[in-house]
């Protein structure tokens, strides 16, 4: 009886102190402020903003369309030599 009673004191202490450790968590969940912008996303924004696009280049008319055929540039490892 003496070590159930033990093992349920035990269960109980750990419990109460795993829901101190997380309402602790939930006070403060980051260090240091959190109000203040975040400049590099600004930086980042800014300068993509001010990117001038680059046209596409047009398709040359004169190409024949893309199969894995006439793709691969190697030729595949199969059959005896």
């Amino acid at each position: 009886m003496t070590p159930v009673l033990l093992s349920l004191a035990l269960f109980a202490l750990v419990l109460w102190l795993l829901s101190r450790a997380d309402t602790d968590l939930t006070r403060a969940p980051l260090a240091g402020p959190t109000h203040l912008e975040d400049r590099d996303t600004a930086r980042v924004v800014a300068e993509l903003r001010s990117r001038e696009p680059r046209p596409a280049p047009p398709a040359p008319a004169h190409r024949r369309p893309v199969s894995a055929r006439t793709a691969a540039t190697a030729r595949p490892a199969t059959g005896s030599r």
